[in-house]
């Protein structure tokens, strides 16, 4: 096989040195952990990349957005800065995970609550 067809199919080098792929698993990991924590089906979490402006806060930053059908946009988590893309993306996914478990245990002490208001109203149940 010629030289050249082999090193058509190798991966570009990745200048920043961070692996590509990584980068990509855990922005659909922040995108699919996050759905829950919005009060609409209709607005689509997306996690966003960019450079921070002030070197000495990090050179990049990471934010989850929510934008609607009708192009509406809202900032719902972060910015999260560091020195690198996968760091942010990182610092991002811990945020979303607390959100979630904060989620849940709201939810539990919620549950625990309705339920003992329902257990013995009237006397129902009693022996």
């Amino acid at each position: 096989m010629p030289d050249r067809l082999t090193h058509s199919r190798d991966p570009l080098p990745n200048l920043r040195g961070e692996d590509e792929q990584e980068l990509a698993y855990l922005i659909h990991l922040i995108e699919s952990l996050s759905w829950p924590l919005f009060s609409t089906p209709n607005n689509q979490p997306t996690c966003l990349l960019g450079r921070h402006p002030h070197p000495k806060h990090g050179a990049f930053c990471a934010s989850l957005y929510s934008f609607s059908k009708n192009g509406g946009k809202s900032l719902d988590l972060g910015p999260e800065t560091g020195p690198s893309r996968k760091l942010v993306l990182v610092k991002l996914l811990e945020v979303v995970e607390m959100e979630i478990g904060r989620m849940m245990l709201n939810d539990e002490w919620h549950g625990r609550k309705g339920g003992k208001e329902g257990v013995g109203s009237g006397g129902a149940g009693r022996v």
